[in-house]
């Protein structure tokens, strides 16, 4: 899976666009597999259609699909409005993680602002869970290593309160949640590093875990921030 940059960002302008918008996303210079790394070695090899979910409408969209021609591997050149194995644009996702992870609201609470055909309860918890599992435990020592690698010197964010989820009854649950909510803080800080390096760099407040994702793959890691960890292929270990 590459994640690609599709500047207009929205799963309504991809799906009604023509050309099909995933004809013009340049190929990678190398085939992202870690075990292969060829250079020179992509083509394009067909595309799928997928949805894509907004909680007031649903789009399908045709994702195009890369063949490695030394390693034979297929990828997926995925807009970045999208998250990996996710139907639900990825703005919902980061509205969802955002309300209960640093604004407090409980479940119920949030539930009552999720409108039209957006996400069931069950989901959201999923959601929330995964979250916490990916960005507390996975990839929370790797943001903390890239950003002292980049500027070792500069100040980062204090953490910010998180008295709102000592409801959180389990002990490694509610860990997980705070060290979540942390690497939110250091994510916006790493976006600021950025920006201030590469002014054009532009992505809207609805759009900073997309920016992780980017820089994820930037530095060799799969382009994912939910990792479910009740399934055996998500990982164990942090990167």
């Amino acid at each position: 899976m590459v994640i690609v940059q599709h500047y207009a960002r929205s799963a309504k302008h991809y799906a009604e666009a023509s050309p099909f918008p995933g004809r013009l996303f340049a190929l990678p210079d190398r085939c992202p597999h870690p075990d292969c790394r060829a250079a020179e070695a992509l083509i394009r090899w067909g595309t799928y259609e997928r949805q894509a979910l907004t909680g007031l409408q649903v789009y399908r969209i045709r994702v195009q699909r890369i063949r490695c021609k030394a390693c034979g591997r297929t990828h997926s050149l995925l807009p970045d409005f999208l998250h990996p194995y996710r139907h639900y644009v990825i703005s919902l996702l980061q509205r969802i993680v955002f309300l209960y992870l640093l604004a407090g609201l409980g479940v119920n609470r949030l539930m009552e602002r999720v409108v039209g055909r957006g996400p069931v309860r069950s989901t959201v918890r999923e959601w929330i869970v995964s979250f916490a599992y990916g960005a507390g435990d996975l990839l929370f020592d790797l943001l903390l290593r890239s950003l002292m690698s980049v500027e070792p010197l500069s100040e980062l964010p204090d953490r910010a309160s998180t008295a709102h989820l000592h409801r959180v009854p389990r002990s490694t649950r509610r860990r997980r949640l705070e060290r979540a909510h942390h690497f939110w803080q250091l994510a916006e800080h790493l976006y600021a590093q950025a920006k201030a390096r590469l002014p054009p760099l532009h992505f809207t407040a609805d759009q900073l875990l997309s920016f992780v994702l980017h820089w994820l793959q930037s530095v060799g890691v799969p382009p994912r921030l939910f990792w479910s960890p009740r399934l055996s292929t998500t990982p164990t270990e942090p990167f």
